[in-house]
């Protein structure tokens, strides 16, 4: 009879699925297949992204769709892969007070 193997513990998939469940237990959003969403040209979560600056900066997102109509997204997101190739992220994030940091690169 062959012994049924063992997932051992020690895999890196579990290592990451405790984290997942663990920052989805305190309020992170995430769904099993996100990382299908995720755009490695850009490195980061489009859609989060978008949504994240519709939420904290309605002003600044009205005024991007108002300029680029149908292309506000992709041109928000374009902008900020081209400020964190140029500047870094840490610069990015820390940058111009309250202002949407998106929108100032």
């Amino acid at each position: 009879m062959i012994a049924k193997r063992r997932m051992s513990l020690h895999k890196e998939i579990n290592f990451e699925v405790e984290i997942c469940d663990h920052l989805a237990a305190n309020g992170w959003l995430y769904a099993a297949g996100d990382a299908a969403n995720y755009d490695r040209m850009l490195a980061l979560y489009p859609a989060d992204v978008l949504a994240w600056v519709q939420e904290a900066h309605p002003k600044a997102w009205k005024s991007l769709s108002a300029a680029h109509g149908e292309n506000a997204g992709t041109v928000l997101v374009n902008r900020l892969r081209d400020c964190i190739r140029s500047e870094g992220i840490l610069p990015i994030s820390q940058q111009r007070g309250a202002q949407p940091m998106l929108l100032l690169c």
